[in-house]
């Protein structure tokens, strides 16, 4: 029997899935899921603006259908930069490529951000597409984002963290299932959803991201954005 999750996703099987139904309804469905996810779009590309000069490239990792994507180019269209999205799972590229066919300064790539080829870049966006990758795989990532990264640019990096003790989660993971109640979704989709995510979704603490950061060449970080669980933090390399 297929797993229900809400907003009319139905996933095959116990495994969350970006492809499929969930392309077809994604933005609905984290736009109700993360709290804050739209305050989080406007945070980025307010901040972008203080780091993508005219000509400059950003990149958005895990781009999904393009809507921050498509927000980031309202913002600064007119200024002659390359926006580049990049999304391992064809359906929602092809979503991306729709919503994108008659913006000649946006590019989606269909890649894993680990294989990718950078090209030298004044800003990324990693807005909750971490949290997927293999834990074991992140550090080599950032180092990749920073390498790409000239001098002066920014990583604006969003994520759900787990808590720094199992009072604080237990509490913590609680107002967030209040708050997905709040949203108008059944008990039974909250469970189905958090089923469907073990094994997929790997948050790790706030401290362990600030480490790999640090690891990974970041020196100057803030946080930019805390709800519960939901962090977006702003990490810049160092000016030569």
């Amino acid at each position: 029997m297929p797993l229900t999750v809400g907003d009319a996703i139905a996933l095959p099987g116990e495994a969350w899935s970006f492809a499929g139904p969930v392309a077809d309804h994604f933005d609905t469905h984290v736009a109700r899921s993360v709290p804050q996810y739209e305050a989080g779009h406007h945070i980025i590309t307010a901040l972008s603006g203080h780091f993508l000069p005219p000509d400059g490239t950003l990149y958005d990792i895990g781009c999904s259908t393009g809507a921050l994507l498509a927000a980031l180019d309202d913002t600064h269209r007119g200024r002659d930069v390359r926006l580049i999205g990049v999304d391992s799972e064809p359906d929602m590229v092809r979503a991306a490529r729709r919503r994108f066919a008659d913006r000649a300064d946006v590019t989606i790539v269909q890649a894993d951000a680990r294989t990718l080829e950078w090209r030298p870049a004044d800003v990324i966006v990693a807005h909750y597409c971490l949290q997927f990758t293999p834990v074991a795989d992140r550090p080599e990532l950032l180092a990749a984002m920073h390498a790409a990264l000239r001098p002066g640019g920014a990583l604006l990096w969003f994520e759900k963290t787990l808590a720094p003790s199992p009072l604080l989660q237990d509490v913590v993971g609680q107002a967030y299932a209040d708050h997905k109640l709040s949203q108008g979704y059944a008990p039974a989709e909250v469970l189905g959803k958090a089923r469907s995510l073990r094994a997929v979704l790997a948050p790790v603490t706030s401290a362990d991201n600030r480490r790999m950061l640090a690891a990974a060449g970041f020196r100057q970080v803030a946080t930019v954005h805390q709800h519960l669980s939901f962090e977006g933090v702003l990490a810049v390399k160092e000016p030569v």
